[in-house]
């Protein structure tokens, strides 16, 4: 951009009949820039450096106007006007010459450029006529004419230029956004995105300065962006005013532009810190998401020549933003993590804990079922005491079957145990539970009937595992059922799969139960479910059995109206045997 505007710059200068022609970009922090100059000696006037508009809005607002371009002269300037000007930007020699229409130091001929929105971009100054004499109206109306394609040049480069910058940083929030959507750590994140950041913000060195600092530390080495710790608090305190007034605090050597307080409290600090590293210049870019600021990108830039623009700035905010957010996503996912460790440790205590109580249960429970055995056998005992022991016999034939189902709960749940892969007939399975289960279910007045295919029901698993699969649904569906009702159980092969259904008329599940059938010790909130004695494990067995035999569990239910289980599991030597 500047090369193309020192070759408009010295077409102007040769259209218009003048030795000098400097162009000016107005920053963000309100300065002018000089970005090109033409005909002056090199030493004159230094590309980067950088004026305060006011002088040059003075004689905008006084001078006269010849088209696109206002002239003022030196004569009509009043002192402190004349002082601003011999300060500011290039000002020739004196002429000797007696003509009193002669060119003066401190003449001013300058095109202010506007966009569509009427905002100042820049301005287009001519200095050192080639006669020697100030140009007559006519002249000048006429330098206006011959230039007004050069003057939407600038303006075109200067914004074509501001396009590029935002794009730039556009292409930087863009890598931050595809960095984040790979749900790294944070300091993952920071040091996938310090070449981003560093090759967008054009910056010697980047460092992100968080309110609250991440586990992980980021990848970034040790820069002249690491400002010193007693600054921090000035930093934050700042960073969170620019956040609410959406601003880039941009500090200079002396000067601190966005931020006043830090200006008047740190400038020296800052300052300071530029100069030991041999920078130009230090931007603060707050960071956060939502309402508040998180924290703050520490870029250092040491380009005298490609200072930093207002819609860089805005740029910058977007990036701020982006990173905001996805370090937001970021610090969500850790604790997702962390969270879910810690659920799975407890879920291993949990199991390790059932496992070891139903462990030390076995031996006094043996002992005692030895024991009420014996007494069961002692003739003439007491009307009361064999009341008595037989209650124990009971009390103690549940405590043993909750036991061994904790025991078959903690071995299945555990994923270093694999499925054994044996052949398993389903249809002998079905006849041995059916006989099993036929006399409670004739006690209870329930009829079992029973249905299986001619075709092979062979699956391949743990014979004890799918055993117990079925003699759970088939007990359930007998214990819920009401006198008179009927359990019916269908065997058959489907394809590559071997499907049992199960379908009583009992007592049905309401939809609220339905959502927790498989967890473990739930117990129905029916009234009259409840009145049958059970330990909440059954189901929890069921499907996670079946699970870990590659097949699913289906569940179709109406509250009075009875249930119907199904469970598929793969038919043996349906694409390969399952293997757990």
């Amino acid at each position: 951009m500047r090369a193309e505007l020192r070759r408009i710059a010295d077409d102007a200068a040769r259209r218009a009949g003048f030795r000098v022609c400097e162009i000016e970009v107005l920053r963000g922090d309100g300065l002018l820039e000089l970005v090109a100059i033409t005909g002056a000696p090199h030493a004159a006037s230094t590309p980067g450096s950088s004026h305060t508009l006011s002088p040059v809005w003075q004689v905008l607002q006084e001078g006269t106007r010849y088209g696109d371009f206002v002239f003022l002269a030196e004569e009509d300037m009043d002192a402190h006007l004349q002082e601003a000007i011999g300060s500011y930007g290039y000002v020739p020699p004196a002429l000797e010459l007696p003509d009193p229409d002669r060119w003066r130091p401190l003449d001013m001929l300058v095109a202010p450029l506007t966009d569509g929105s009427g905002r100042t971009r820049a301005l287009l100054h001519l200095d050192e006529p080639l006669s020697g004499h100030r140009p007559r109206a006519e002249q000048l109306l006429d330098i206006s004419t011959h230039l007004e394609l050069v003057l939407q040049a600038v303006l075109a480069t200067v914004d074509r230029d501001e396009l590029t910058r935002r794009a730039r940083l556009d292409e930087t929030a863009r890598a931050i956004v595809r960095a984040a959507s790979e749900r790294l750590g944070a300091g993952e994140l920071l040091a996938r995105v310090q070449p981003e950041l560093v090759a967008g913000f054009r910056a010697r060195s980047v460092a992100l300065m968080l309110d609250e600092p991440p586990d992980e530390p980021g990848k970034a080495p040790a820069s002249s962006a690491q400002l010193p710790a007693s600054l921090r608090p000035a930093v934050e305190a700042a960073t969170r005013r620019a956040w609410q007034s959406r601003t880039v605090i941009i500090a200079d050597p002396g000067r601190v532009w966005g931020d006043d307080s830090l200006e008047q409290e740190h400038l020296q600090d800052l300052t300071d810190h530029l100069l030991a590293h041999d920078a130009r210049e230090l931007l603060l870019v707050p960071v956060g998401a939502g309402h508040e600021s998180t924290g703050v990108l520490v870029v250092v830039r040491d380009d005298q020549e490609d200072r930093w623009t207002e819609g860089e700035s805005q740029a910058a905010l977007g990036v701020g933003h982006d990173l905001g957010r996805a370090l937001l996503s970021t610090r969500a996912h850790e604790r997702e993590q962390q969270l879910i460790d810690q659920l799975q440790r407890l879920d291993e205590y949990r199991q390790q804990l059932i496992a070891t109580v139903s462990h030390e249960l076995k031996n006094p429970l043996g002992l005692i079922v030895g024991h009420v055995e014996m007494l069961e056998a002692v003739p003439g005992l007491p009307k009361a005491a064999a009341t008595s022991v037989h209650a124990l016999g009971r009390g103690t034939s549940r405590l043993t079957s909750l036991v061994d189902n904790l025991l078959l709960l903690s071995r299945i749940s555990n994923p270093d145990i694999p499925v054994v892969g044996l052949p398993v007939d389903l249809g002998s399975v079905l006849t041995q539970v059916v006989e099993d289960e036929s006399l409670r279910a004739e006690r209870q007045g329930v009829t079992l009937r029973t249905s299986v295919s001619d075709a092979s029901c062979r699956v391949t698993g743990e014979p004890e595992e799918l055993r117990q699969v079925i003699a759970n649904l088939v007990s359930n569906a007998v214990k819920y059922s009401r006198t008179g009702g009927s359990v019916t159980l269908c065997l058959e092969q489907r394809g590559d799969e071997v499907v049992f259904t199960c379908a009583d008329n009992g007592l049905g599940i309401s939809e609220e139960d339905r959502e927790h059938l498989f967890t473990e010790f739930f117990r129905s909130t029916n009234a009259e479910a409840l009145q049958r004695p059970g330990t909440g494990l059954g189901l929890a067995i069921v499907w996670r059995i079946v699970s870990r035999h590659g097949g699913r569990t289906e569940v179709e239910t109406q509250l009075g109206h009875g249930t119907t289980f199904r469970v598929a599991l793969p038919a043996a030597g349906a694409l390969g045997d399952h293997e757990g």
